[in-house]
């Protein structure tokens, strides 16, 4: 019996490393492909994440991002966070705020600040994690210029995740995909963006995490389906 556990958690184990492969080929196939629109970029983050009170968790997010074949800064975001854990039931509610700050080209930088809100669930079965989160954002916008700071506009977005870790493994193994939504001025709901991406985190120590991924933004309602954004990142994360 133990033999055959063995083996069936070795199965799993190249499984799911078989499917990031699989899933990071595929990236880089269509990424061959892509029509002179696509643009090539990365992203750098750093995160402090702290469990000051039982089950609440407060974090800073810091993430650079660069376009235009990693030559050109696109953006700054910093972001403060609080999460409540309902862990019986695998439920986190949070909000947070963000303060980005954005180059709109010929040296102008732009600050705008954006809040959010959201709710998230997490359902473990053995070595396998799927989670889904749905996330409000609320942001002022002034439509005459294009410049974010009058009139309020708001977002939503929508992400479902699986991930694959063996135990006592270091490493951890994620493909999520996400929707971005808006409301225009008549208030309908629009799809604008996906995203999906591809995630290998390694633990370094027991509270010092490293993860490389993947990040592939997809334009909605545009004139060509080949306009996109893939990113590649490196971020490391501090748990206290």
């Amino acid at each position: 019996m133990i033999i055959g556990n063995k083996i069936l958690n070795r199965i799993r184990f190249c499984w799911g490393k078989s499917l990031f492969a699989l899933a990071i080929f595929l990236l880089s196939a269509l990424s061959l492909n892509a029509q002179k629109s696509t643009d090539f970029g990365g992203i750098l983050q750093l995160e402090y994440q702290n469990n000051f009170i039982r089950n609440f968790d407060v974090w800073v997010k810091e993430d650079l991002r660069f376009d235009n074949n990693f030559t050109d800064y696109s953006r700054s975001k910093t972001t403060l966070g609080l999460d409540y854990k309902f862990v019986r039931y695998g439920i986190k509610v949070g909000a947070g705020l963000d303060f980005i700050n954005k180059y709109t080209g010929k040296h102008i930088y732009r600050n705008r600040c954006r809040f959010f809100a959201n709710a998230s669930y997490k359902y473990v079965y053995q070595n396998w994690e799927f989670s889904y989160r749905t996330r409000f954002l609320m942001m002022s916008h002034d439509e005459s210029t294009g410049y974010y700071n009058n009139k309020l506009h708001y977002y939503w977005r929508n992400r479902l995740q699986v991930s694959y870790q063996q135990r006592n493994s270091r490493y951890k193994y994620s493909l999520s995909g996400e929707l971005y939504s808006d409301f225009n001025k008549d208030n309908q709901l629009i799809l604008s963006t996906l995203m999906f991406e591809g995630d290998v985190e390694y633990r370094l120590t027991r509270r010092q995490y490293l993860s490389v991924f993947m990040r592939d933004y997809r334009d909605v309602y545009v004139e060509s389906d080949q306009i996109r954004t893939l990113f590649l990142g490196i971020g490391w994360r501090f748990k206290h």
